[in-house]
């Protein structure tokens, strides 16, 4: 008979239901032991094995792991587990020495990210232990693309978002803010950079031509920083995250006197 091979994704579609359903296939179980064991720090790491980012996903996951949890076939909740992600990453101590270590000696070549978001960020986190070189490219004055701009902070704290990114760039990533890349040509005729890897995103939705929706934006705060208060009444059509998160979002800044959004029906 042969050994199971515990590194083949199948094996959890078989056996651990909430661990295949999660996209980074986290070791849940084992994490939920390390916490029920009082090893918030265990827990932490074991979850930034898979994704880098534990803090922020234990605040904004869709959770898919939870549908897929066994405990609701027996009970009417699942377990918890996006919230227990949380509470091990409140409660864990430093980090820093838990790190892979960056050695002093680079393997001689260059990466190019273009991007401060996610995915530039785990490339750099990836990279840098095997030696490599990365810089990473952002237009913004600050880090974490979407993260940063389209999560409120209510939900995202700024705290939060920048000591997770801190834990990878200040580990000898070079980051250059306020550098928008203009021209994949000339970055590539460039020659400086064995690859260049594109981490753009996809940030740009569709409009609604409203009046006044531009001067909205304008004035509009978000996880960066605050911005000016802004005196308006909105409807929002639908009633999923995003149009709470823009009622939530325009309520707290706004004074007693502002009138309240109202979450509208989907055929409205």
């Amino acid at each position: 008979m042969e050994a199971t091979d515990t590194k083949n994704p199948d094996y959890y579609h078989r056996v651990v239901d909430c661990q295949w359903a999660c996209p980074a296939h986290t070791d849940v179980p084992e994490y939920i032991r390390l916490i029920a064991q009082g090893k918030f720090t265990d827990a932490y790491m074991v979850n930034r094995e898979s994704n880098v980012f534990p803090a922020i996903l234990g605040r904004v996951c869709d959770r898919p792991c939870e549908p897929a949890c066994r405990r609701g076939r027996v009970e009417d909740k699942p377990v918890a587990i996006c919230r227990l992600k949380r509470v091990a990453a409140d409660q864990r101590d430093d980090i820093t020495g838990l790190l892979p270590l960056i050695p002093k000696q680079k393997n001689g070549k260059k990466i190019a990210c273009i991007g401060a978001g996610p995915a530039s960020l785990t490339i750099a986190n990836d990279l840098l232990p095997l030696g490599y070189e990365v810089t990473i490219f952002e237009k913004w004055s600050q880090p974490g693309g979407l993260m940063r701009t389209n999560i409120p902070s209510f939900r995202l704290p700024a705290t939060v978002l920048d000591e997770e990114i801190g834990y990878i760039v200040d580990r000898g990533a070079k980051l250059l803010l306020d550098t928008p890349i203009d021209s994949m040509e000339q970055l590539l005729d460039s020659k400086q950079y064995d690859a260049v890897f594109v981490g753009s995103g996809a940030p740009k939705g569709k409009d609604l031509v409203l009046p006044g929706l531009w001067a909205l934006r304008a004035g509009n705060g978000h996880n960066g920083g605050e911005s000016g208060m802004l005196y308006f009444t909105a409807g929002l059509a639908g009633d999923g995250d995003v149009e709470n998160h823009g009622l939530f979002g325009s309520i707290r800044p706004a004074p007693p006197t502002a009138a309240p959004l109202r979450a509208a029906p989907r055929d409205e």
